[in-house]
C-alpha cells in the first residue's frame, strides 16, 4: 500500500510531460497548486480511516498541546491558573528563544508569531483536513529547525527526540495531503465554490503576519487634530508610554486662542490641560481615532477604565524615569567622584534592517571582568543612539545576552572610551 501511496505521490508532484503535450508554465503553476491543495488518490478505506485518526491525533495535539499553550499564555508564571493572569499573543520566552536560533531577519517576533499560529491554526486544518499540505510543510520546517538546527548535537537518522517524530508526522502529513476523510474532499464532493486560491490564501497569511509583528513591534500610530475656539490659550501636554515596548512619545505645545494643531503620535495619546500647576485629562486618543478632531473646549466622557488605564500608564513612565534617573545619577556621580570625564558618543547598527544587538559595557571601576552593565536595542545603519560613558569604559558587541547565567556567547571590542571620542559614532 505504501509503495502505491508513494509512487502516485511522485507522479503527481513530478509528472511528465511529452513533446507533444505543449506544457506551459501556467500549466505548471495550475498542476502545482491542485498538488498543494490536494491529496494522493488512495481510496483505501482501511488507510484512510487510519490516516484520519493519524491527521486528528498531530494536528489537534499540535493545535491545543502547543500553539494554545502559547497563544493563550500567563502573565506571571508562577500564577493563578485563572483569566486574570492570562494574555493573548505570544509569549517573550519564545520571541527571545527564536531570536537566539538566529531568525533575526525582519525581527524575531515576527517568526514567533507565524511559529505559533502555524502551531494552532495549522494544526487545527491539519485535523479538518484542509490545506493540510501547505500547514505541514510549515510545521515540517519549524519542526526540521528544532530538529537539527537547536539541538547541539543531533541525531539525523537514529535520534529519539520526539521533536524529530513530529517532523517526519508532518512530512508524512505533507506527502498524503488531504485524504480522503476531509473537509477539503466534502466540500469537492459537495461541488461548492472555491473557499480562496491557495496563492492568495499564502498572501494574506503573510501580511496578516506582518500585520500582527508590526503591532506588537511597533504601536500603530494615530493622526489627529486639536482646536481652540476660545480667544484664551490653553497649555496642552500631549503624552505616550508603553511598559512592553518602551515606546514614550511626549511633549508640551501651547495652543493659542482661535487656532488649531495637528499631530502624530504612537496611540494611544493622553492628552492633558495644564493649568495653575495642575493637569487635567482631557481626552485619550485611540488607533480608531485617526484622522479625527478634538476640541479643547469640549468636555468628554472618559470612562472608569480609560481613568484607570491612564493613571497606570502614568505611574510605569514615572518609574521608569526615577530607574533611568537613578542609573545616569549612579554612574555619572561615580566617575565624578573618581575624576573621570562622561564621554558621549553616537552607536549605530551594522546591517540595512534593524537587529537585535547586546551591546556589553566594562565601566573603569567593575572588578568584575564579565560585569553585566549594558543595554540591548534594535539597530540598522540609518539608525543611531547616543550614549555617555566615562572615560577608560571599553564597550563590546556581543552575539547572545550576556546577563543570562551560564550563558555561551562571544564578544568584539568596538571601542574604549577616552576624551577624544566626543561625538564619534561607532559601528556595531
Amino acid at each position: 500500500m505504501f509503495c502505491s501511496v508513494w509512487g502516485r505521490f511522485a507522479r503527481h508532484l513530478c509528472p511528465i510531460s511529452s513533446p507533444g503535450q505543449g506544457s506551459t508554465d501556467k500549466r505548471n503553476m495550475k498542476k502545482a497548486i491542485a498538488f498543494l491543495t490536494g491529496s494522493i488518490p488512495e481510496e483505501s478505506v482501511t488507510f484512510n480511516s487510519i490516516y484520519l485518526l493519524f491527521r486528528l491525533h498531530v494536528g489537534l495535539s499540535m493545535a491545543i498541546g502547543a500553539g494554545l499553550a502559547k497563544v493563550f499564555h500567563k502573565i506571571n508564571e508562577k500564577g493563578s491558573e485563572d483569566w486574570s493572569n492570562l494574555a493573548f499573543g505570544v509569549p517573550d520566552w519564545f520571541v527571545k528563544q527564536v531570536g537566539d536560533i538566529g531568525f533575526t531577519f525582519i525581527s524575531p517576533t515576527f517568526w514567533a508569531y507565524l511559529a505559533v499560529y502555524g502551531e494552532f491554526i495549522g494544526g487545527l486544518l491539519i485535523a479538518l483536513g484542509l490545506f493540510t499540505r501547505l500547514s505541514a510543510l510549515q510545521l515540517a520546517f519549524q519542526f526540521f529547525v528544532v530538529s537539527y538546527v537547536w539541538y547541539e548535537a543531533p541525531a539525523p537518522i537514529v535520534g529519539m527526540y520526539y521533536q524529530q517524530l513530529i517532523f517526519f508526522a508532518f512530512l508524512m502529513s505533507f506527502a498524503v495531503g488531504d485524504g480522503r476523510y476531509s473537509l477539503a474532499r466534502l466540500f469537492a464532493n459537495l461541488r461548492l465554490p472555491k473557499i480562496a486560491n491557495p496563492a492568495v490564501a499564502m498572501v494574506c497569511l503573510f501580511f496578516a503576519s506582518m500585520n500582527a509583528e508590526a503591532q506588537t513591534a511597533a504601536p500603530v500610530r494615530v493622526s489627529f487634530t486639536v482646536n481652540n475656539s476660545s480667544l484664551r490659550g490653553k497649555m496642552l501636554d500631549f503624552r505616550h508610554y508603553n511598559k512592553d515596548t518602551k515606546v514614550r512619545a511626549a511633549y508640551g505645545y501651547s495652543l493659542n486662542g482661535m487656532s488649531s494643531h495637528a499631530t502624530n503620535l504612537p496611540a494611544p495619546v493622553r492628552v492633558y490641560e495644564e493649568k495653575n500647576g495642575k493637569k487635567k485629562l482631557l481626552f485619550v486618543v485611540r488607533a480608531q481615532d485617526d484622522g479625527k478632531s478634538f476640541s479643547v473646549n469640549k468636555e468628554y466622557d472618559i470612562s472608569r477604565e480609560d481613568y484607570l488605564e491612564a493613571a497606570r500608564q502614568e505611574l510605569d513612565e514615572e518609574t521608569a524615569n526615577l530607574a533611568e534617573a537613578n542609573r545616569d545619577k549612579t554612574i555619572a556621580q561615580t566617575a565624578k567622584e573618581k575624576g573621570l570625564k562622561m564621554v558621549t558618543f553616537r552607536v549605530k547598527g551594522a546591517s540595512f534592517l534593524p537587529t537585535k544587538t547586546y551591546v556589553r559595557v566594562q565601566l573603569p571601576w567593575d572588578t568584575n571582568p564579565k560585569a553585566n552593565t549594558g543595554f540591548t536595542t534594535s539597530l540598522s545603519r540609518f539608525g543611531e543612539m547616543k550614549v555617555s560613558y566615562p572615560v577608560g569604559t571599553k564597550v563590546y558587541v556581543c552575539d547572545g545576552p550576556y546577563w543570562e547565567k551560564d550563558s555561551r556567547y562571544t564578544e568584539k571590542l568596538i571601542v574604549t572610551v577616552d576624551e577624544e571620542k566626543e561625538n564619534y559614532t561607532y559601528s556595531l
